[in-house]
């Protein structure tokens, strides 16, 4: 396929979530050597390659974390993989004496990044944000070709379905990405593995209501293929992609791996008005 563009091609689209570079620990402070923690990047660079992908949501990606040996994660991954813009955004900037932690989201992208602005989600506990930081998200400007695309990164709470159907509320609102990838932490009742919050329902249940953006998959999975997190054992999904109604999903896959807990999500999309000019070329095809 040519390089893809808005313009008639499919713009592929990928978010992972990378949990620091740590795999499949489930602490950051694993002993790991700094040569295994390398080995496990270059990995991962290898992996985002192969789907080739025009824009890539990073999650849980260290910028300059003690336990990460104080590599820039984004920016070895990004030169690595073959992305030349990138933006970042910290969800956690903190140092005490020699010990450093500096992670968050971050978008890799194949065309120019012309602005980047900071999604300041709501917080589990004013303690919490201030001890260890909170979720936040990246909304950047990609100019593909001319055509200016509204993408957001984001990492909603691990802790509380309230706390992200709040956040969903501030997405659907204030914000105005047209395209939204990366861990919502959240699965839709019907799912396998779905919690609803007694007052404030389901995260991904809200998207839906708002019938701002589509999503896939739309019914259940049937199978593991589909399911993004564990990965060492696919059971449910919290890994979304989310395109506004004035783009089309042409394909969406989830990607196996074991490089971290989290299977990397792959879709590829077009304008409405894009599609409908391919299939009315192809409809007056001999």
């Amino acid at each position: 396929m040519d390089a893809p563009s808005v313009n008639g091609r499919p713009l592929r689209i990928a978010c992972y979530n990378i949990a620091h570079g740590r795999g499949q620990s489930k602490s950051n402070w694993t002993g790991e050597s700094k040569a295994m923690r390398q080995q496990r990047l270059d990995e991962i660079a290898k992996q985002i390659a192969s789907v080739d992908a025009d824009i890539v949501v990073l999650n849980e990606v260290d910028f300059d974390s003690s336990w990460s040996f104080s590599v820039n994660q984004a920016e070895y991954l990004a030169e690595q993989a073959g992305y030349p813009y990138r933006a970042e955004q910290r969800n956690l900037d903190f140092r005490v004496l020699f010990w450093k932690w500096r992670f968050g989201n971050a978008v890799l992208s194949r065309f120019p990044i012309r602005d980047s602005t900071v999604i300041d989600f709501p917080s589990y506990s004013r303690a919490e944000t201030l001890l260890a930081g909170k979720k936040r998200g990246l909304e950047c400007v990609v100019d593909i070709e001319g055509t200016l695309i509204d993408v957001a990164g984001v990492h909603l709470s691990h802790r509380n379905e309230g706390v992200r159907t709040k956040s969903v509320d501030l997405l659907m609102n204030v914000t105005k990405p047209k395209l939204i990838a990366g861990d919502f932490n959240s699965t839709p009742t019907g799912f396998p593995r779905s919690t609803t919050d007694a007052s404030e329902g389901n995260a991904i249940d809200k998207v839906d209501e708002n019938a701002l953006f589509q999503r896939r998959p739309i019914d259940s999975p049937s199978g593991e293929s589909e399911f993004t997190f564990h990965s060492s054992d696919p059971g449910s999904v919290i890994d979304w992609i989310l395109a506004s109604d004035d783009w089309q999903i042409i394909d969406y896959k989830a990607i196996p791996s074991l490089l971290s807990d989290h299977r990397m999500l792959v879709a590829e999309v077009m304008l409405v008005s894009d599609a409908q000019e391919v299939e009315s070329g192809n409809a007056n095809k001999p």
